[in-house]
């Protein structure tokens, strides 16, 4: 019974019951995830493949809407200093723009808050497969069963993939 390891390197590698020392192939066999399980571990690879690049991207874009809009606030605050206090057309006009901007931050941070639960809900779906999956040897022929997409998210893994994560600490959101 020839059994691969699961998908923590780019491609499967095969194991030898018999090489240097290693356990029999029975008690190997044993730890091997089911043909169910390893399809259920392919769906979660190939769900944090495709979902981990989207969600950084929104986390980037984010990060730049929330760094103009500061830049936004600060040149109105400036622009404030400087408006005399009698001029009342200036002040409404200085009123309104802050009042867009605060729309603005307001819109960024509903779309943030989405953002945080599908981090947090992808974040989750690497918690278990790091638990369930990570580091546990299949059946090539259960590998070979699966549909070629599932089967390409395998070989690949997860090295090259960066799950987006946001730092609780009061830090802003990362990767890892």
């Amino acid at each position: 019974m020839t059994i691969y390891k699961a998908a923590t390197m780019r491609a499967a590698m095969l194991l030898s019951g018999a090489a240097a020392g290693l356990m029999p192939e029975a008690a190997k066999a044993a730890d091997a995830l089911a043909a169910s399980q390893l399809q259920q571990c392919a769906r979660q690879v190939s769900q944090l493949r495709q979902d981990s690049p989207a969600l950084t991207a929104q986390s980037e874009a984010i990060e730049r809407e929330r760094d103009a809009i500061n830049r936004r606030t600060a040149e109105l605050d400036a622009e404030d200093a400087r408006i005399e206090r009698d001029n009342l057309k200036a002040g409404l006009d200085l009123h309104q723009r802050r009042l867009d901007n605060q729309q603005r931050a307001k819109a960024l941070n509903a779309r943030l808050a989405t953002l945080v639960a599908q981090i947090d809900a992808l974040n989750a779906l690497k918690a278990d497969y790091d638990q369930r999956c990570s580091d546990r040897p299949y059946r090539r022929a259960d590998l070979l069963a699966l549909p070629a997409e599932q089967q390409a998210a395998m070989r690949a893994g997860l090295g090259d993939v960066q799950v987006p994560y946001i730092d609780r600490s009061g830090g802003d959101a990362g990767r890892h």
